[in-house]
């Protein structure tokens, strides 16, 4: 890690672990996933995740309110991509990991 005066690193390590919360949920790291070749629409998210539109809907907020997707509207369909590349090299590590400690 960085070194960071203890002020700075007690807020970076929040901040990550804020970060990190976000990213705990299985769907909202699905949705990700799905995200990984491009944009889709609301409808194609649920349809590739299985879930329901309000499920759907509260988990794109939480991801688009921390910039890690963003969004665009199209006629009436709103399609949401991933605004930071880095966001999936991190959840491949991690899914990585997870995979070569089975």
């Amino acid at each position: 890690m960085p070194t960071h005066d203890a002020g700075d690193l007690e807020t970076v390590l929040k901040d990550a672990a804020e970060f990190f919360g976000l990213l705990s949920a299985p769907m909202r790291l699905h949705i990700i996933s799905a995200l990984c070749h491009g944009e889709k629409n609301v409808g194609q998210l649920i349809e590739a995740v299985k879930t329901t539109q309000p499920n759907m809907s509260q988990h794109l907020n939480q991801l688009y309110r921390k910039g890690i997707l963003s969004k665009r509207r199209k006629g009436v369909q709103i399609y949401y991509a991933i605004a930071d590349p880095q966001v999936v090299q991190i959840c491949q590590t991690m899914c990585d990991r997870v995979t070569h400690q089975r």
